[in-house]
This record gives C-alpha cells, sequence and structure tokens, in this order.
C-alpha cells in the first residue's frame, strides 16, 4: 500500500473509498475521505468472531 492511492475499506459496515495518506510501522494506516482522516485503519483476512472486536473502520482482503 502507498502513499496517494485510492483503496477500498469498510466504514462502520459501509464500502467507500479513499486515499492512504500515512502508513505506520504496525502495517495500519490512515485514510483520508472529503477531508476527514481515519486512522489506524487496520487489514483483515477474516473478521474476529466476536463484535466487539471488530473495529469501527478496517479493509477486508480477501483470496481471489
Amino acid at each position: 500500500m502507498k502513499i496517494g492511492k485510492q483503496q477500498e475499506f469498510y466504514l462502520f459496515g459501509v464500502l467507500v473509498e479513499g486515499t492512504i495518506t500515512q502508513v505506520n510501522k504496525d502495517k495500519s494506516i490512515t485514510i483520508t475521505i472529503e477531508g476527514i482522516n481515519y486512522p489506524e485503519v487496520k487489514t483483515f483476512k477474516t473478521l474476529p468472531k466476536k463484535a466487539k472486536e471488530i473495529p469501527p473502520w478496517y479493509i477486508l482482503k480477501n483470496k481471489k
């Protein structure tokens, strides 16, 4: 993932597209949509089973 790239991610359960503005050392990223930053967007292969462990914004990677 590179800074400036468009990335689809889930924001409160809705798929949206934003621009990557920062990549952190722990592989989480910051994505901006219309001037609003969403920090620490994490990438999951599958969502956690417990609802309280699912963050409000995340990237879901699927193998194709």
